[in-house]
């Protein structure tokens, strides 16, 4: 009898986790980038909030014969808005993010598991069935026969 070739249909399945692999991220990589994202706003967070140099510019003096400067004079402001040196979340909301992260990427390995499992039972499903097919029906004949001959000579 033909074997069916599993090396064709690992084959297939390997081309088409790679094509897939190459159209779209995995939700590892997902999970990764946004991780990624948060971190680097606590990061500029918290690069905000060090201490800066004082902005150095062009400086006009005046003196006594100059023209007076103009009125009202206004004085560049060397603080940035509150809300830009605070986090984009709060850390409560930065907690219940991180747990839903947490339990997506638990269930998400489940779920690998549970598909490599899938997986294997479908390679293994064809290659069982071809030596079965190929096998059995010779070791049942040798194994009835042994039986008969056991049978036949008054033996348990």
């Amino acid at each position: 009898m033909n074997a069916p070739n599993p090396n064709a249909s690992e084959r297939d399945l390997e081309a088409l986790r790679r094509a897939q692999r190459a159209h779209e991220p995995s939700m590892e990589e997902i999970l990764a980038s946004i991780r990624s994202i948060i971190a680097d706003d606590r990061d500029a967070a918290s690069a905000k909030s060090a201490p800066r140099p004082a902005p150095t510019g062009p400086q006009i003096v005046y003196s006594k014969d100059s023209p007076a400067p103009p009125r009202p004079a206004v004085e560049p402001s060397t603080q940035e808005p509150a809300a830009a040196d605070e986090p984009l979340v709060s850390a409560q909301t930065d907690r219940a993010v991180s747990a839903a992260f947490e339990a997506l990427s638990a269930s998400l390995a489940l779920r690998g598991a549970e598909l490599a499992e899938n997986m294997t039972r479908e390679i293994l499903r064809p290659m069982l069935k071809a030596w079965l097919d190929e096998n059995l029906p010779s070791l049942v004949e040798r194994l009835v026969r042994a039986e008969i001959q056991r049978v036949a000579r008054g033996g348990r």
